[in-house]
């Protein structure tokens, strides 16, 4: 375009070529119009699905779910769109063709579309199909397909969880039997009641002759110089070696209650320990089996889709718009680049 040409000119230059313009939209028009009408058909049907919060939540915290545990539903996406539950899906409405299998990368490409759409709990499946009927059919299922796919998660879970507890509770009994069973033992083995009365029975005994002692001392003083002391006297110290003699034994057996009375303080200590585990063990196991099935998210179709009436694409009307724009513009980057200065 010459540079002494203002826009005035060449808006008047355009003007006069308005047939040509006319005719290049009106070709783009009828090209797109009748590649439109050649290009098969496919339609889209979309399946929702509801994700409700575990059943065990409390319900005053659903109506404050913050937008990180709403990001973490996009999880799902990846359950839905699963090879697993496609090829199932394509097995049964038959849908790739054993004579040239198309990869299945491609067909998901092609026919399926997941997503969570922003803020949301809804889990939208889309699928793209030549039969409307079956594109419907196809999304149910696939919809249908991932809530029995997510419970089957959630059952595997509580199952682990509970062979879990289960296995808790067979060690802490074991280990109850076996607290007991030892317990037991000891005090068939090694009972501590004999042990605590023959201590006693010393104890006793070293009273009396004590009381002998200080009698039979008190006698042979009043009886000093009097031939009778003698006897006193040895018979004294015969009370004393007594008395010796029963400290010591007592000592022995204060030793052997003592170490017994520890290893019963122990066992009972074990057992006690082993029935508090075991408790806790029972416990847990009577509040899982009461939360199975109320933990992981319920995944319910709320609207299965209906049979798509309109064809997804092509579509007819962007078609037309995109070919008018290509039309126009093309038209006028042409008249612009055959421009000579004479014609302006």
């Amino acid at each position: 375009m010459p540079e002494s040409l203002d826009g005035n000119q060449y808006f008047q230059y355009l003007l006069r070529r308005w047939r040509f313009i006319v005719s290049v939209c009106a070709i783009a028009i009828a090209l797109a119009l009748v590649i439109s009408l050649l290009l098969p058909k496919s339609y889209t049907a979309t399946a929702s699905l509801l994700i409700e919060p575990p059943a065990g939540n409390d319900p005053r915290t659903s109506i404050a779910v913050s937008p990180v545990y709403l990001e973490s539903l996009r999880s799902y996406e990846v359950l839905a769109s699963s090879d697993t539950l496609l090829t199932r899906a394509l097995d049964k409405f038959h849908l790739r063709d054993a004579q040239s299998p198309e990869p299945l990368e491609t067909i998901k490409r092609r026919i399926l579309k997941v997503s969570k759409p922003r803020e949301t709990k809804i889990l939208q499946i889309s699928v793209t199909l030549a039969d409307p009927r079956q594109a419907q059919a196809v999304a149910q299922f696939l919809a249908e397909e991932t809530v029995n796919l997510s419970r089957g998660a959630n059952r595997d879970s509580d199952q682990d969880l509970l062979g879990e507890a289960q296995k808790q509770v067979d060690d802490t009994a074991a280990k109850l039997e076996a607290a007991q069973t030892a317990f037991g033992d000891l005090n068939i083995r090694e009972p501590i009641e004999p042990l605590r009365a023959a201590l006693q029975s010393l104890t006793e005994l070293q009273a009396r002759v004590r009381q002998d002692l200080s009698e039979t001392r008190a006698q042979a003083a009043e009886l000093a110089g009097d031939p009778r002391a003698v006897g006193a006297k040895a018979r004294a110290e015969a009370l004393e070696k007594q008395d010796a003699e029963l400290s010591k034994q007592i000592a022995e057996k204060a030793v052997q209650v003592s170490r017994r009375s520890a290893r019963d303080d122990d066992a009972r200590q074990k057992l006690r320990t082993a029935q508090t585990n075991h408790d806790s063990a029972n416990l847990r196991l009577r509040e899982v089996r009461g939360n199975t099935g109320l933990r992981g998210e319920r995944l319910r179709v709320v609207e299965p889709g209906v049979v798509p009436e309109r064809p997804s694409s092509p579509n007819l009307l962007l078609n037309l718009a995109l070919a008018l724009g290509v039309g126009l513009v093309g038209a006028v980057v042409y008249l612009t680049l055959s421009l000579r200065p004479s014609e302006a």
